[in-house]
């Protein structure tokens, strides 16, 4: 083996294993689309000598249903849980892995086996040095409980060498297992050893991490506090997505929840948020105002997503009818009114994703053939069962506005249909159970690898199709680039046959930036709060 230090370590994972992430980074601007990574203008550097405030208000957009980095890391969640907890590694605005408590990592001359060598005095946030144990026991329980790594990974496991080495053996080289670490969603997050021993089947009970900010209390549906961790140990580089040095200027930061849009834009508008994200309705009174920034970054793919369970959605005829029936166009409209906030795409990876986007599969896409949906019904004996969807009215409503656009759709083909609404914490234990719905449209973070889609999941709506999974393998298993290609087309190819999904498309947001608010950084709209500084009015 060869030790590679942060700066040869992504020169081997793009030479030697061809892991390459095809996204561009730029400085975002209203008028700016396509980046799946933003930064804001570096909401005006750190540099500045002008006197900071000591405390930062952030505001969530939904309901906080865990803090447990293994179990759900989305929206809200995100947004707290990415600023108190890190991992080995982390993406970078281009998603290239970056070590984090990573030092460096050794790879196998057979790409089996990947040797992490940890960096040392890292503290957490109770005082214990992070050791390999720590390291080792959180992984294994992030692989255990983490659906996409639980299937990337199988029952390979993490392993101490020493005090400050965990060891990975592979059955197999897989092009994701980097990717895999860094990813923000079931976010494989370092926790101290006695954490996650203790930990309770709904999730942990002590939030203690590595990262800049270290829990204080959280008051359900009303704000979680955090405050600067006075022994934080940075990564070395520039701040990057959520890699790289943090160095937050504030003593103590509130997430406050303010889940209704109108509240949280006018709180904004008057000076009690320094950051918002905008509806288009909106935008006329934040774009071109002095001391407010406005950005447009990517914000989710939109997809109808079918309980492959259920006694209508287990039939492929049914999917089928639905697939033949919806007018995306129509549906991204009804989410995000303007067609400067959606693009259309076929494949299940942003067009940025160089080396994971496709067409394959494509002609099936938006087909709008209502004639061919009611013939499709007919054939598979559909006895006019009520079919359930599932959704929320949080996160500005979108979920909801899609939903009832595709709903709307169903019916004109012959469909009969239910809307039941949730707020969103309730909704994902809902998604859960394969008894109480049938359709859930809905947003997805920016995958880098097709083994981040949890859709192809078993345990997300219940893909337990045998082919589905040889060809998710053999994606993970290509190392060269032609190799890459063919695998990928041939997975893409095959999921709009099985349909687990109909893609709907991609969609982008606004968001209002005061130029008081410096060093915040947005990674596909989580905030990377590491080195904001909030000036003195």
């Amino acid at each position: 083996m060869t030790k590679l230090r942060q700066s040869t370590f992504i020169i081997l994972l793009l030479s030697a294993l061809l892991f390459v992430y095809g996204c561009s980074t730029n400085n975002t601007t209203a008028t700016e689309t396509n980046k799946p990574a933003e930064n804001n203008n570096q909401a005006g550097s750190n540099d500045t000598e002008q006197e900071g405030e000591k405390e930062l208000k952030f505001a969530l957009g939904q309901a906080v249903s865990t803090l447990d980095p293994h179990l759900s890391v989305g929206g809200s969640n995100g947004a707290v849980i990415l600023n108190i907890f890190e991992g080995l590694y982390a993406f970078n605005s281009k998603l290239e892995p970056v070590p984090m408590l990573a030092e460096s990592t050794d790879v196998s001359e057979d790409g089996k086996t990947y040797t992490f060598h940890l960096r040392q005095g890292i503290k957490f946030h109770n005082g214990k040095e992070m050791k390999a144990e720590d390291a080792a026991a959180s992984l294994n329980r992030w692989k255990d409980k983490a659906p996409r790594a639980k299937n990337s990974f199988g029952e390979s496991s993490f392993e101490v060498v020493d005090d400050y080495t965990v060891a990975l053996k592979l059955n197999a080289p897989q092009n994701d297992t980097l990717a895999q670490l860094s990813h923000v969603l079931n976010f494989a997050a370092i926790m101290p050893k006695e954490v996650v021993d203790s930990a309770a089947p709904e999730g942990i009970t002590e939030y203690i991490g590595t990262g800049p900010y270290k829990f204080v209390e959280w008051k359900k549906d009303q704000y979680i506090d955090v405050e600067t961790f006075a022994d934080y140990q940075s990564a070395a580089g520039e701040p990057d997505g959520f890699s790289g040095k943090k160095e937050p200027q504030i003593e103590k930061l509130r997430f406050s929840l303010v889940t209704d849009t109108a509240t949280r834009f006018n709180s904004f508008v008057t000076g009690e948020y320094s950051f918002v994200d905008v509806s288009l309705d909106d935008l006329p009174q934040v774009e071109g105002q002095p001391g407010i920034e406005v950005i447009k970054s990517i914000s989710s793919d939109y997809n109808v997503v079918y309980n492959k369970k259920s006694p209508v959605f287990s039939n492929l005829t049914n999917r089928q009818a639905v697939n033949n029936a919806l007018n995306v166009e129509e549906i991204l409209l009804g989410t995000v009114s303007s067609p400067e906030l959606f693009e259309l795409n076929s494949s299940y990876m942003f067009k940025d994703n160089a080396t994971w986007h496709s067409d394959a599969g494509s002609d099936q896409y938006n087909l709008n053939n209502p004639d061919k949906a009611k013939e499709l019904l007919q054939q598979s004996g559909y006895d006019g069962r009520e079919i359930v969807f599932l959704t929320t009215k949080d996160l500005g409503g979108k979920f909801y506005n899609a939903t009832l656009v595709v709903q709307s759709q169903l019916e004109k083909i012959g469909f009969k249909t239910r809307v039941d609404t949730y707020d969103y914490a309730t909704m994902l234990t809902k998604r859960a159970d394969q008894g109480v719905w049938d359709i859930y449209v809905g947003g997805f973070t920016v995958p880098t690898t097709p083994s981040q889609l949890l859709y192809f999941n078993p345990t997300y709506g219940f893909a337990d199709d045998a082919k589905l999974a040889e060809l998710l393998k053999a994606s993970t298993a290509a190392i060269t680039p032609e190799d890459i290609k063919a695998a990928n087309d041939a997975l893409q190819q095959y999921a709009w046959e099985y349909l687990a999904v109909s893609k709907i498309g991609d969609t982008f947001t606004y968001y209002a930036i005061r130029e008081e608010l410096q060093g915040l950084i947005l990674y596909a709209g989580y905030p990377n709060l590491g080195n904001v500084k909030v000036l003195k009015s």
